[in-house]
């Protein structure tokens, strides 16, 4: 019978792999890390502008107008009296509605489920709701602006924030901030 040569690893070689994959793994991982908490801050920042540019759209094209509200959305009808945390709708009004300082939902059009656990959405200044009117322009007369409603998650470092801020004019835009 003949021998051949042995085949596989040196210990010394085993322990430089090991040690080259534990380097690569302390590199890799936490910015992999990082890299999905900016993913899903975008995207809960996308939904709420999605949210806003449904109800400027509804209310351009029904000339009536329209509201994104905070909401517990996990009820079986939901109102426009919740927060951000528990999720929001889009709600057309009554015509008229324009300086009432809370909404009165005429027909649900669309609603967003909570965020998950570990992440917060706030107003600095208790918004719990964005009107927009007939043209498309936000209801000046309630509210300060512009209109911020901040996202963050738990261990929030650095600039990974979102801030979502409406102006007076309707338009909505996702900045990224400090916690």
């Amino acid at each position: 019978m003949k021998l051949t040569g042995q085949r596989g690893f040196t210990v010394l070689e085993l322990m430089i792999a090991i040690a080259l994959l534990a380097i690569l793994l302390s590199v890799a991982v936490p910015s992999f890390i990082a890299a999905i908490q900016n993913n899903r801050l975008a995207s809960q920042g996308n939904e709420l502008i999605t949210a806003l540019q449904v109800a400027r759209s509804e209310a351009l094209k029904r000339s009536r107008p329209y509201a994104v509200c905070a909401s517990d959305t996990s009820e079986a009808s939901p109102t426009c009296d919740g927060s951000w945390e528990e999720g929001w709708m889009v709600v057309s009004e009554a015509v008229g509605s324009q300086g009432s300082g809370s909404v009165t939902a005429v027909e649900i059009i669309r609603l967003w489920p909570a965020p998950p656990d570990e992440m917060t959405i706030e107003s600095p200044n208790s918004e719990t709701f964005v009107r927009y009117l007939e043209r498309g322009d936000v209801d000046t007369s309630v509210g300060t602006f512009p209109i911020n409603l901040e996202i963050r998650l738990d261990k929030c470092t650095r600039d990974s924030a979102r801030n979502v801020r409406v102006s007076a004019t309707g338009r909505a835009v996702v900045e990224r901030v400090d916690c």
